[in-house]
């Protein structure tokens, strides 16, 4: 079942994530802060949250937004499944949610964007396996050796 976040999920989405190891230290930390901000005030300016859940429990978590000073584009800023039930299709099942949410919306086009480590494989491949292509690699953008692969799908 897919519902929209509420303040009491921000734990256990941020614990979530640290727990699929994909994650830097600081960009958990940045979760935790984009979470109290969008409860605060950015979900009423157009950023989405929602969670999935069986059984009572989170499974997954994407966070998304329209780009400010654009018509109609996206961001999908966090697309997140617990470990042990990724590659089952709930990442796909929370993509397809992002995108018939945003095209509700008036989306033109979606942006998400990933590492370029060699353990982000499986990430790059998840987007070109749903449609998502590669617009740009920014090298050394996160540190030295680690790119930016930037990923768009048009609708």
């Amino acid at each position: 079942m897919m519902r929209p976040a509420t303040p009491n999920d921000t734990h256990a989405l941020v614990a979530l994530t640290a727990a699929t190891g994909f994650f830097k230290p600081m960009e958990i930390d940045t979760l935790h802060h984009v979470m109290a901000d969008y409860f605060e005030l950015n979900q009423a300016e157009g950023e989405r949250c929602f969670v999935r859940e069986e059984d009572g429990s989170i499974v997954g978590f994407v966070f998304y937004a329209p780009e400010p000073m654009t018509e109609g584009s996206w961001s999908l800023w966090w697309i997140v499944v617990r470990p042990g039930l990724q590659g089952k299709g709930i990442g796909r099942e929370l993509l397809q949610f992002v995108e018939d949410d945003i095209l509700g919306h008036g989306a033109r086009v979606l942006w998400v964007e990933t590492s370029g480590l060699s353990h982000y494989e499986p990430t790059r491949r998840f987007y070109l396996k749903n449609g998502y292509e590669v617009e740009a690699t920014l090298r050394d953008y996160y540190a030295a050796d680690d790119h930016q692969v930037l990923f768009r799908k048009r609708f």
